[in-house]
């Protein structure tokens, strides 16, 4: 590093670094010179605020495969066989009178899938590696030795007989209060995970496991880093079982509503550790693809996390067909993101669409390495062959099966290759601009309104005023650009103000506190998309039907009636009105909480028989027919039909005059619509422009 100062900067103060890295040896030999390169890694990574005044780590830790030698030995077993043993390392409950409990039901769990138990012990450890201020928030890891069972003949049949033992104890383990700190750190029979509140440079230390010279590995991952979104605690510390993630995934909420369905649709549920992290939650995820939907890892991790294919056109086609595909049934993963993924034979990195978190790569003839940071490892300058970073969308994995390195293209054009995505994707959608072409005559309202208000009145109805269309509608339709103003929102929310301005006002501050500007999926087309894939999505059990894929998911009336008039994927309209009472505040609450109860029911009713392109239309608003506040309908049915096991099974349509802006769509969007389509701006479009859009 420079030793020239610039103002305050002082380089030789530089302790900016963090995040992941792995290290592998490409020939697949276990070797102790893995652990001593990677302890030089971890020491080159110290986090701006990884750590407390007291020095107590944030959390740090690593995962290596499974030693031979090492277990051979602990065990008193020299015939032991890679792939016929595993090794699980376990928090124990907080409340010491309930070790033995947990230790039973571990025991109980092995024995029910046949696992024998070689050897059980407690991880040692060495406290004076540490601060003294750090011992005490430290917690013992208890592990457990086991052989496979003879029934499983391959690692497979093995890895599904771990995998249910592990669901087994964490159906206890996270939904019994007294067992709290019960926790999985690991638990395979390919690799094993150590980790705590510790600083990066401790790791290797204070395990003294990773000491002793027998303990030969060809691969390690480690993550350390500043949590941003959970208390510090070891175990959400990482890495987790299958990835260490640096990054926030800004789509977390989203892929736990849709996980949470998923679970629901197969008649299961998800059972996630307290105060589960975002990174947590996507590790559990990924192991659930492979164990459940049978997917290999690297599959998984593009499925999960894939680049941005729609406007990418050097994108191969069976390539582009694969990610499309992946797009109608998988809600993607969006960061900043930089993600290490493993098992034992495939060692992998990968960046997220948006690529804003940094993965360096450096490869010698010996060794092949992933990590946040450039030069955390002194290979000497002759030993390299290469070096480089990881870019948006892209990856680097080995896979030790083969000897051999992938990188992005070469990856995605052999999982690709596996199945024919073009067919597949024949079946399962049809392209909205696909559909034929609404003849002249017809071009006319998709509906037409049969109410008894002018619509300057249904303006009213739908809590519309001057200022709706001063400073939302007007605006964009004069020049379709959306007026621009300080961040935040400077009147007051509904309830400091006599003005009702709809549910989406609430929101408004929530929308406003970020600290990073908005995305914008026109200029930055390379890394975004708006594209919406309508109807049931496939492998859920719904009737086959292939989805509608419009473009974007603010629909035109034109679009809305192709929809309509489509007879491939089933359609139908639920009025999101009820009868007002208005001399009687609490009757007229009961009369909307009756009425949304009434839309759910015939929604899932929809849902469970057919499935398909559900419609919540506010269209027909009259005298006696008052419009439902659309954010509050369009969340209570999302959520009824997620606890029903049927989300998956429906897309829902906010056809509505209570749509005048784009943080309106935001929030009908964010809280479930797959699509909208604003009447309140097409009417007020055609009231300017005396003509239709």
């Amino acid at each position: 590093m420079s030793d020239t100062r610039y103002g305050l900067y002082d380089p030789a103060r530089e302790t900016s670094s963090c995040g992941v890295g792995f290290i592998t040896r490409k020939d697949g030999q276990q070797t102790f010179d893995v652990l001593r390169k990677a302890h030089e890694a971890l020491c080159a990574v110290p986090h701006r605020g990884g750590m407390s005044s007291e020095g107590v780590g944030d959390g740090a830790g690593i995962s290596i495969d499974l030693s031979l030698v090492f277990f051979r030995r602990l065990t008193g077993r020299p015939d032991l066989e890679n792939g016929r043993f595993g090794v699980g390392n376990f928090f124990m409950p907080h409340d010491e009178r309930q070790s033995g409990r947990a230790e039973r039901i571990i025991a109980a769990a092995l024995a029910e899938e046949g696992l024998d138990i070689l050897l059980e012990r407690e991880v040692p450890v060495d406290p004076a590696a540490l601060r003294p201020a750090a011992v005490r928030h430290q917690l013992a890891i208890r592990q457990w030795v086991f052989a496979a069972p003879a029934r499983c003949t391959t690692l497979a049949a093995f890895d599904r007989a771990i995998y249910r033992a592990l669901l087994v104890i964490e159906a206890e383990a996270f939904t019994d209060p007294s067992l709290e700190g019960f926790y999985p750190l690991s638990f395979s029979a390919r690799t094993q995970v150590l980790k705590g509140r510790l600083n990066s440079n401790e790791v290797l230390p204070y395990f003294l496991d990773l000491a002793a010279p027998d303990h030969c590995v060809h691969t390690l991952y480690f993550h350390t880093r500043f949590s941003t979104n959970t208390d510090p605690h070891p175990s959400m510390a990482q890495p987790f079982r299958l990835m260490a993630h640096n990054g926030e995934l800004n789509t977390d909420k989203k892929n736990r509503l849709s996980e949470a369905a998923i679970a629901r649709a197969r008649n299961g549920r998800i059972v996630a550790p307290k105060g589960q992290s975002d990174s947590c939650r996507l590790d559990q995820t990924l192991q659930s693809r492979m164990m459940q939907d049978d997917l290999d890892l690297v599959t998984a991790v593009v499925s999960m996390m894939p680049p941005a294919w729609e406007n990418d056109a050097t994108l191969s086609d069976p390539v582009r067909a694969m990610l499309e595909y992946f797009s109608l049934y998988e809600e993607k993963n969006d960061g900043p993101a930089a993600l290490i993924f493993g098992d034992g034979e495939i060692i992998g990195a990968r960046l997220d669409r948006l690529g804003l978190r940094p993965l360096r790569t450096v490869e010698t003839a010996e060794y092949l390495c992933v990590m946040s940071e450039a030069g955390q490892i002194a290979f000497p300058p002759e030993t390299v062959l290469r070096r480089g970073r990881i870019e948006a969308g892209g990856m680097l994995y080995w896979d030790h099966r083969e000897k051999r390195a992938y990188g992005t293209l070469d990856a995605l054009e052999m999982l690709a290759a596996r199945r024919d995505y073009a067919a597949l994707l024949r079946a399962a959608r049809v392209e909205l601009a696909a559909l034929p072409e609404i003849p002249a005559e017809g071009q006319g309202s998709p509906l037409r309104y049969n109410g008894d208000l002018a619509r300057h009145q249904r303006y009213v109805a739908y809590s519309h005023n001057q200022e709706s269309f001063r400073f939302l509608m007007d605006p964009m339709l004069d020049n379709g650009a959306e007026r621009i103003s300080a961040m935040g929102y400077g009147n007051a929310i509904n309830a400091l103000s006599d003005q009702e301005g709809g549910v989406a006002k609430y929101f408004s501050q929530r929308f406003a506190q970020v600290t990073n500007p908005p995305l914008d999926s026109l200029r930055e087309a390379d890394g975004m998309t708006l594209r919406v894939a309508l109807g049931a999505k496939p492998n859920i059990g719904a009737p086959a039907a292939p989805q509608i894929v419009v473009a974007s998911p603010i629909l035109t009336h034109l679009d809305m009636l192709k929809i309509r008039e489509q007879t491939a994927t089933p359609y139908r309209r639920f009025e999101i009105l009820y009868r007002p009472v208005l001399d009687d505040a609490a009757a007229n609450a009961r009369a909307i909480e009756r009425a949304i109860d009434d839309l759910g029911e015939a929604v899932s009713l929809f849902a469970r028989e057919e499935g398909g392109i559900a419609v919540l239309t506010d269209r027909h608003v009259a005298r006696e027919r008052a419009a439902l506040p659309l954010i509050i309908v369009v969340s209570a049915v999302n959520q009824r039909l997620i606890a029903e096991g049927l989300r998956l099974r429906v897309s829902l349509i906010a056809e509505s005059g209570q749509i005048a802006s784009s943080h309106h769509v935001a929030t009908a969007l964010g809280f479930g619509a797959a699509a909208v389509y604003p009447l309140g701006v097409q009417f007020r479009a055609e009231e300017m422009h005396d003509s239709l859009v």
